[in-house]
């Protein structure tokens, strides 16, 4: 086995002193860029590691910033983390990112462990949260990022939309082209008390709907990951219902493209025979002829402002 390479091996093998070494590994304004380029060269040629901890120590600064998405199967959250690391690397930071698969003991896990490499930021999606994960978070006094949804007693700051106005706007729009019979798609009640967003949207759907003197009519599907699964569950409740629904609202839109390619394909005319819009706006969506009615949330700038 070979013997690891350190910071005193390269700096005998580069004559510079290891302060020198260090300070070039940092990218430090102290040291020459023909120093740099040479120290550079031989940690390449050595496939030389550094060890920041020490100089972390230090410093008190990790250059760490915690990133914890919900999943990253649903194209919002893709684009919403495009903006966020483009933000964050021009800003010199790196991100650690873990994936909750919307299971909050799931965040607070991550988020105890993370806490570990001394991050200078953590960014979450959502702002719902186990009571043990808001005690960690409020004793931690890092600067703390919640996105994608708003909240009256925000943990710290907040950049994101009304999850209630989305459920209700899009609701109201569907009104708007006399829709009546209006299913509401949305995940299991279980997941949507860890995924609260839905359930907000649920809820205004349902007020805009009684508002309107109408039924509400929501339909829950097992698994909101499996697309294919989903939408096959959906058509099979549409075949029998088909006279109680003229549009069906998806709680994503990735659901809500799946519902519209599946009405295509059985050959269902949209808009004329049914409705179809989902909530999150999907850039795969511009390459459709027949597009998906949608509620842009722009999430990849939200990801930009969120790591600002």
């Amino acid at each position: 086995m070979k013997k690891e390479v350190n910071i005193n091996d390269i700096a005998k093998e580069t004559g510079f002193s290891m302060m020198t070494v260090s300070r070039a590994l940092s990218d430090s304004s102290l040291v020459s860029t023909k120093t740099r380029d040479k120290i550079n060269k031989i940690t390449k040629k050595r496939s030389y590691i550094p060890n920041y901890s020490a100089g972390n120590l230090k410093s008190g600064k990790s250059g760490f910033v915690i990133v914890i998405i919900p999943s990253l199967r649903i194209s919002i959250f893709n684009e919403y983390f495009t903006g966020l690391r483009e933000t964050l690397e021009e800003k010199k930071y790196q991100s650690l990112v873990d994936v909750t698969d919307y299971s909050l003991e799931k965040e607070e896990s991550i988020i105890t462990k993370f806490l570990g490499y001394k991050p200078e930021g953590i960014i979450l999606a959502g702002t719902k949260h186990t009571k043990k994960t808001k005690e960690i978070l409020l004793r931690s006094n890092i600067l703390l990022i919640e996105t994608l949804d708003m909240n009256h007693k925000p943990l710290d700051i907040i950049v994101g939309f009304s999850n209630y106005n989305a459920g209700y706007e899009i609701t109201d729009y569907a009104l708007s082209k006399k829709y009546k019979k209006i299913l509401f798609v949305t995940s299991s009640s279980t997941h949507m008390e860890q995924e609260t967003r839905g359930a907000k949207r649920l809820e205004e759907y349902t007020d805009r709907m009684s508002k309107q003197k109408l039924k509400p009519n929501n339909f829950h599907i097992s698994d909101p990951l499996d697309y294919v699964r989903s939408v096959e569950e959906i058509f099979e409740h549409y075949k029998k219902n088909k006279s109680k629904i003229d549009c069906i609202i998806a709680f994503n839109e990735m659901t809500g493209l799946e519902i519209l390619n599946t009405t295509i394909r059985n050959k269902i005319k949209v808009p004329a025979q049914l409705g179809v819009a989902g909530k999150g706006y999907a850039s795969v969506n511009d390459f459709l002829t027949l597009k998906i009615t949608t509620i842009d949330t722009n999430q990849y700038k939200m990801g930009k402002i969120g790591s600002h």
